[in-house]
């Protein structure tokens, strides 16, 4: 960091210091549950703050701008982002109130809308452009994800995309990866193969959803969340990622959870967007490191699921 840099911030570090030197102070004093929880949220912030102010890169590139674009009637104002997960047959779905788990005959009913209406489904390579207001997106426009990378996903959605012309991007574990192809048993949980992600890039795009963190491990103010938020076991997991043949600027938060520090490794390792579960539409310049999405489940009408962005756009 330069001494301009330094002179720049140094005060407020020093500020930051000091609140977070009292919030500890409050926290050992003051061990009872309740309290002891708005104590560390606090001291949560106040570290981040901290961090954010001592990262010089991650001051200038993740902190939200304001963006304004003209667009006429026919671009998208917003885009939403559908995410999807796991595909069985009605007759075969044990878990009908579980929002991971959709019908396959639902998802099938969903492009059909999609492609009656005539969507256009943009990759990632487009959804960074139009954030970033480089390009425009025509205005019914729906980007189309799956995450964990289920082999039901290529045994259902994928001839159903194809026939539609539609392309969809796909994050995957890298450690649950199948070694070798199987004969494919819609009852039993089964993953993608590396030949089977090879032979579906047609329609397909894949994606980093961690290598092996997706599970909740990591404690923080009394509650556990995803093991990714662990920086060192996260820098760990983009390099085996990496290794394991993923290596693209896009990534998806296991179960959502993500942090300050995570999104600067994450941007520090090359990678330019992240989805969260957050249910919500896209826009140019939105943060790329904390893009909304909107839950697609067994029940769940696209006709309605999308109307605030057909109303929005009248």
């Amino acid at each position: 960091m330069n001494r301009k840099f330094l002179k720049k911030w140094s005060p407020r570090l020093a500020i930051v210091l000091v609140a977070m030197i009292i919030v500890y102070a409050a926290l050992v004093s003051n061990p009872t549950n309740a309290f002891s929880q708005k104590v560390c949220t606090s001291w949560q912030m106040v570290k981040n703050k901290s961090f954010i102010l001592s990262h010089r890169q991650l001051s200038e590139n993740i902190i939200d701008t304001a963006y304004a674009e003209n667009v006429t009637e026919q671009q998208a104002k917003q885009v939403p982002i559908l995410m999807y997960h796991y595909l069985v047959p009605k007759s075969l779905n044990k878990e009908p109130g579980n929002k991971s788990v959709m019908n396959a005959e639902d998802f099938e009913e969903g492009m059909d809308y999609l492609h009656q209406e005539g969507y256009y489904t943009p990759t990632l390579q487009e959804l960074e452009q139009y954030i970033n207001g480089e390009i425009t997106l025509p205005k019914k426009s729906v980007v189309i994800t799956f995450d964990d990378g289920y082999e039901n996903n290529l045994i259902y959605a994928y001839p159903i995309l194809k026939k539609y012309n539609f392309k969809a991007a796909v994050f995957v574990i890298g450690s649950k990866t199948q070694e070798k192809n199987e004969p494919f048993d819609p009852a039993r949980k089964s993953f993608l193969t590396k030949a089977q992600m090879e032979e579906s890039k047609d329609v397909f795009e894949f994606h980093s959803h961690t290598y092996n963190l997706h599970y909740k491990g990591f404690e923080k103010c009394g509650s556990t969340y995803a093991a990714g938020l662990d920086s060192k076991l996260l820098k760990q997991d983009m390099k085996q990622m990496k290794e394991f043949g993923i290596d693209t600027p896009y990534f998806a938060y296991p179960y959502g959870n993500k942090s300050t520090q995570m999104m600067y490794y994450l941007r520090e390792e090359g990678y330019r967007m992240a989805f969260s579960v957050r249910q919500g539409f896209v826009k140019p310049g939105d943060n790329p490191m904390k893009l909304n999405r909107l839950t697609v489940t067994t029940g769940t009408d696209l006709s309605v699921l999308l109307h605030p962005l057909d109303e929005s756009l009248e």
